[in-house]
């Protein structure tokens, strides 16, 4: 489910003293099955940039038609592509409060008027998705792990069944085993179901893991674009803007300046490992 963003500028409060432009003429296509990461500074416009993707911000300017659908052509509309873009707010825990896991799950289905064995049954599947078992369906979520909360927002999504998975800052907060897991399970989420995935986050490490291509934002423009190596591998230009390459790819660029010949499109520990151990066995044999 492809979806195209044309021209599109966002201002707050437009016409009053408190006027805002958050996001300025961005054109970007998102494929289908993708996974895209969406990285910046703090202000540049990511989370106003996805929150257009499923309509809950319209655009002062442009346009957004997702599956061929522009947002703007009726209400109906709007609703239909609401169903396929799940929008995963920072710290979507906040959100729950029924008093089971099992409610707060099977409200999203229940809304779109299926019957209790189909609300039932996709409750089931959503929370086996994100890695929890059916013996908390009766706990409530406020006992449970930060994780497991988040992964309980998650799950309420997916049980909607959507097409597209829009995520601000999925791991924020979290401790590194709550981090890992959410990482695991999106990552098992894009490759089993091949959902299309869009991830915002400040963690160059978690889109380092995750994402495909990413795009790169500035006062509300998109400043950079490409495969998730070659953004990394513009390291001083990103530097610039505040952001610090994976570690991994840093540690490779320090070990570039000392003479070794390594590459620098590394992004995980594996990839150094193999990267270093390549470079030691060449040294050896020469």
């Amino acid at each position: 489910m492809p979806i195209l963003i044309e021209g599109l500028t966002y201002v707050y409060a437009a016409g009053t003293p408190l006027e805002a432009r958050a996001v300025s003429d961005v054109t970007l296509s998102i494929e289908d099955g993708e996974l895209l990461g969406i990285i910046g500074p703090t202000g540049s416009g990511k989370t106003t940039l996805i929150q257009h993707l499923n309509g809950l911000l319209r655009p002062t300017q442009g346009r957004v038609v997702v599956d061929g659908v522009d947002l703007a052509s009726s209400r109906e509309a709007l609703r239909a592509v609401r169903r396929k873009v799940g929008l995963i707010f920072q710290y979507p825990e906040q959100q729950l409060f029924e008093e089971t896991v099992f409610e707060d799950v099977a409200f999203g289905p229940r809304n779109l008027g299926l019957g209790e064995a189909e609300v039932e049954a996709r409750v089931k599947e959503a929370l086996g998705q994100v890695g929890l078992g059916h013996e908390l369906l009766k706990r409530s979520p406020f006992e449970l792990s930060g994780g497991q909360m988040r992964r309980v927002a998650i799950a309420g999504v997916l049980a909607m069944k959507p097409k597209v998975l829009v995520l601000d800052e999925p791991t924020a907060g979290l401790d590194p085993r709550g981090r890992a897991e959410i990482l695991g399970h999106l990552e098992a989420l894009h490759g089993r179901l091949g959902l299309t995935v869009v991830l915002v986050s400040h963690s160059m490490r978690d889109v380092a893991r995750l994402a495909r291509r990413l795009v790169v934002m500035d006062r509300g423009r998109i400043v950079l674009s490409g495969t998730t190596r070659e953004v990394f591998s513009r390291a001083e230009e990103l530097e610039r803007l505040g952001l610090k390459p994976p570690p991994m790819t840093s540690l490779m660029r320090r070990l570039r300046d000392r003479g070794r010949p390594v590459s620098l499109g590394v992004l995980t520990v594996e990839e150094a490992r193999r990267e270093i151990l390549r470079v030691v066995r060449g040294e050896r044999g020469n």
